[in-house]
């Protein structure tokens, strides 16, 4: 079993190198997210399904500025890299780099050079509520080596990005992790984009027109070794935030389909749609999800969450989450506690 003592301390001391570097108005910028999680699987049809599971996650993106055009950026990320099994309490955590990367900005333009994340869909990070991305974020591309360039501009009163990017998977180094060692990724582990030069790509337009958000994208990962075909991909989400006096409400809704998922032969379609609206001190929210992948039963998630926040940076938010996945149904409780800053 691994602990997160030493991990949290390099954190701790990586923080607050960050903070003294910004009050000194450095080129050294750093913003951290930290969250504790418990998950309570009350009842689960799957044998051995019901657990308890407490779980840290510590997000710092890291840049450092070489002129007012040109940075070196990182994300690290501190998580449990393997599922457990049984119930665990912080067990089996990692610190790996998610992204390191050059950006350049051309004005016109930003070009992005190294490991970075290429823009697919929203709703992995948009949808309310503890669980309410845990489908979506079975399409989130991250962890590629390639080269990116987004060019922004304005059209039709809002502000809009167009975004290319061209990778593989990352193999080097950088795949593997601190602390409970997640195994680096070789070619021989196959997986879609999972090549020996950058093959796979995604273009992606996302924006906003006042109050209503979109995105919309396309993908080609190309087949790894033991895949039988080439994945492709293609996503649509919109978001509305609806001023009803006292009570604004934010709808969102996201649809993606692929052909040949994950390297197979099947096609698969993940449906997202969420409900968000702030009751008092309470933000609450709702999320129902749906994954239909040809030769899978058909898989369903719905949540709901309150969330408050106790202080500024700091919230707390409690869940209930209703899945039916594989053929088994289970009822999880799920409490968070984040602090941002």
């Amino acid at each position: 079993m691994k602990t997160l003592s030493a991990t949290l301390a390099a954190c701790a001391t990586l923080g607050a190198t960050a903070a003294q570097s910004q009050d000194a108005n450095s080129p050294f910028s750093a913003e951290f997210s930290v969250e504790l999680q418990s998950d309570f699987t009350v009842d689960s049809s799957a044998p051995g399904g019901e657990i308890n599971n407490t779980f840290a996650t510590i997000e710092g993106a890291l840049s450092f500025a070489f002129t007012s055009q040109t940075s070196i950026n990182s994300t690290l990320v501190l998580e449990q890299v393997i599922a457990p099994t049984s119930d665990s309490f912080l067990e089996d955590h990692g610190l790996y780099a998610e992204e390191l990367y050059f950006a350049h900005d051309f004005g016109a333009a930003q070009v992005v050079l190294g490991k970075f994340n290429p823009a697919f869909g929203t709703a992995w990070d948009a949808a309310p509520g503890i669980y309410g991305a845990d489908f979506a974020g079975d399409y989130e591309i991250t962890e590629k080596i390639g080269a990116g360039l987004v060019i922004p501009f304005a059209a039709g009163q809002g502000e809009h990005e167009l975004s290319l990017s061209v990778f593989n998977a990352d193999r080097s180094v950088l795949s593997e992790s601190l602390g409970k060692n997640r195994g680096r990724t070789n070619r021989s582990d196959g997986g879609v984009s999972n090549t020996s030069g950058a093959e796979s790509f995604t273009i992606a337009l996302s924006g906003s027109f006042g109050a209503t958000g979109y995105n919309l994208a396309v993908q080609s990962q190309e087949r790894g070794i033991g895949d039988t075909n080439d994945q492709t991909g293609i996503v649509g989400g919109i978001s509305h935030e609806f001023a009803t006096g006292s009570l604004p409400v934010t709808l969102l809704a996201e649809l993606a389909y692929f052909d040949h998922f994950d390297g197979t032969s099947d096609s698969a379609t993940f449906a997202t749609l969420g409900v968000e609206a702030p009751v008092g001190p309470v933000t609450l929210s709702a999320v129902y999800a749906l994954r239909d992948v040809d030769t899978l039963p058909k898989d369903h998630l719905a949540t709901f969450s309150g969330e408050i926040e106790i202080a500024e940076g700091l919230s707390a938010a409690l869940a209930y989450r209703y899945g039916k996945e594989g053929g088994d149904k289970t009822h999880t409780i799920g409490a968070l506690l984040a602090y941002a800053f």
